[in-house]
């Protein structure tokens, strides 16, 4: 146990000769040149070297690597445009997204603690469909657990969306 302690501390004190330059004789190691150190054998130890040049071909795509959480593949936002929340008070959600079919509508909320949403669909004409969203919380006074997390809410429809106006009511 004591010769791998002893090990580590001179592996350990050799990466850091080699990184800082301590140890080595004036003039070599420079950034441009490769530095040489003594290493453990079958360790890695760091060197400087000649900066690497830029990857050649187009950039990465923006949603290599990303979560995906939000707005499930397949799914499409539905447009501000299109959604009349002002029956709505402040802090209820308001963001929809729509199957590829168009025949579901999905309410993407947060709730967590003592926190619930629930939304339901009501009238449905040619024109418009009425979305009923609640939130409910706890009574005043009641403690509630700290987290917070993503839902979704499906809505099915009797039609298609198409072109109408979502119109979001509390209820």
């Amino acid at each position: 146990m004591k010769l791998l302690g002893a090990g580590l501390l001179l592996l350990t004190a050799t990466a850091c000769a080699a990184n800082s330059g301590a140890g080595a004789p004036a003039g070599t190691g420079t950034p441009t040149t490769p530095a040489t150190s003594t290493s453990v054998p079958g360790t890695v130890t760091p060197t400087l070297g000649p900066p690497s040049s830029p990857p050649v071909g187009p950039p990465p795509s923006p949603t290599v690597g990303r979560p995906t959480q939000g707005i499930a593949p397949g799914d499409d936002v539905v447009a501000e445009t299109q959604v009349d929340a002002r029956g709505l008070p402040e802090g209820y959600p308001r963001s929809l997204t729509r199957s590829l079919d168009g025949r579901t509508l999905i309410l993407q909320a947060e709730e967590g603690g003592c926190r619930r949403v629930s939304a339901r669909v009501g009238e449905q004409t040619a024109q418009q469909v009425v979305v009923l969203v609640a939130v409910m919380s706890a009574p005043k006074g009641q403690m509630c657990p700290d987290y917070i997390k993503e839902i979704k809410v499906p809505l099915a429809l009797a039609a298609p969306l198409g072109t109408r106006t979502v119109v979001l009511r509390q209820g």
